[in-house]
């Protein structure tokens, strides 16, 4: 039976409060971060609408805190953030919450690390990277996430890698679709040299909708690339490979549903960073099997790219892309999806604890079931209080 964030989620706090303390008795180091940002927004197309655009504006505030500890193996830490928004327009108006985890530890040949987390925001921040709807009015999705992976090295050379993660998500919503997803990989590492390892793995997923059309679909497939540090600065990574997916239709309406579909598609992930003293850069190009909204399993082929600058001590630049192409993997359904998205941020902190910061951002999406293509500009301006994080050892 499948079960909803509201039934994993108090499994999954209670994982993340006892990660900090699940530590050995010897000497740890404790931090606390957090800050408090309060600011204005303006938005000309709220919905990424190509027609009835409408625009809103009002005041947000959030307050995020990290709580992480560090031992001489084990690092974890515990991520929680409340915000809310109001507008002109009330039925964009949202309170969130977000709690992660995380822990790593490290073996003598390897390590392990994983993570859980729930989310509870609104179809107008978690909609972009998926259907692209956002509605008249921002609906609840609650998304609830648990994972982990670990290699070891059985020889000084040649080991092995796993990993898995499951994402439920729940939408209050008629027109998005409840969707679990759960994917997985297991396979050989080689460390190739002391820069570079090289792997070999199995690749396989399962997506599952929770509609009157049920669609199920299930892939297996195989990968094989590589990690490398080629200098201090620079770092870069390369995983591709094939997969095929069986998808299956059910329902238990008196109409016959489609046939079922076989795919067979190439995978890919790639990424490079780059730090110098005064900025780094950071690219991200994939493409891939991403679960959706819409209730059927998407290709997904995405570029993401990062610069940060710092300007001067007290001021820091950041600029993000994204950039990406969205399908449904079973050819007949006719959905595809262009979709962009430019964030620009300046930021300058004018006393110890205290910043004021501006950002703008461009989206632009097309979808072959809108009248049209659609962009919007959005302004957010900030007071941020943001203190030094605490830091304490016992």
């Amino acid at each position: 039976m499948r079960r909803t964030p509201g039934q994993v989620a108090p499994a999954l706090v209670f994982t993340l409060l006892t990660l900090p303390f699940a530590v050995s008795s010897q000497a740890n180091e404790y931090s606390l971060d957090y800050k408090v940002e309060a600011g204005y927004e303006y938005d000309d197309n709220v919905g990424l609408r190509a027609e009835n655009e409408i625009d809103v504006s009002g005041g947000k505030i959030s307050l995020p805190a990290t709580l992480a500890m560090r031992s001489e193996r084990l690092e974890t830490s515990l991520m929680g953030e409340v915000a809310s928004a109001k507008y002109d327009d009330s039925g964009y108006n949202s309170d969130d919450q977000n709690l992660q985890g995380k822990a790593a530890y490290e073996l003598e040949r390897g390590n392990v690390a994983g993570y859980a987390g729930f989310k509870r925001d609104s179809t107008r921040d978690s909609e972009f990277l998926d259907t692209g709807v956002v509605g008249l009015s921002a609906t609840r999705v609650e998304t609830a996430t648990v994972g982990g992976s670990g290699d070891y090295l059985f020889t000084e050379k040649n080991g092995i890698i796993a990993g898995a993660d499951y994402r439920d998500v729940d939408y209050d919503s008629p027109l998005k679709v409840d969707n679990d997803f759960l994917s997985g990989h297991a396979g050989w590492t080689h460390q190739w040299s002391q820069r570079t390892r090289l792997r070999l793995q199995g690749y396989a997923n399962r997506y599952e909708n929770d509609a009157q059309l049920k669609v199920k679909s299930d892939s297996l497939g195989v990968q094989a690339g590589f990690d490398s540090t080629w200098s201090e600065q620079l770092s870069v990574s390369l995983l591709a490979g094939w997969v095929s997916v069986d998808t299956d239709y059910s329902t238990n309406l008196p109409i016959a549903p489609q046939d079922d579909d076989n795919n067979d598609g190439y995978l890919l992930n790639g990424s490079l960073n780059y730090r110098q003293e005064r900025y780094t850069l950071a690219a991200k190009i994939k493409r891939e099997l991403t679960p959706s909204g819409n209730g059927y399993l998407r290709e997904t082929n995405q570029l993401d790219l990062i610069y940060k600058y710092s300007v001067s001590e007290r001021s820091h630049f950041e600029l993000g892309l994204v950039g990406g192409q969205s399908s449904a993997l079973d050819s007949r359904i006719d959905n595809d999806r262009d979709y962009a998205r430019a964030r620009l941020r300046l930021d300058y902190r004018f006393s110890r604890s205290w910043y004021v910061a501006g950002t703008y951002i461009f989206s632009y999406q097309d979808q072959d079931r809108a009248d049209g293509d659609a962009d919007s500009n959005q302004i957010n301006l900030s007071l941020i209080f943001h203190p030094e994080k605490n830091v304490w050892s016992r």
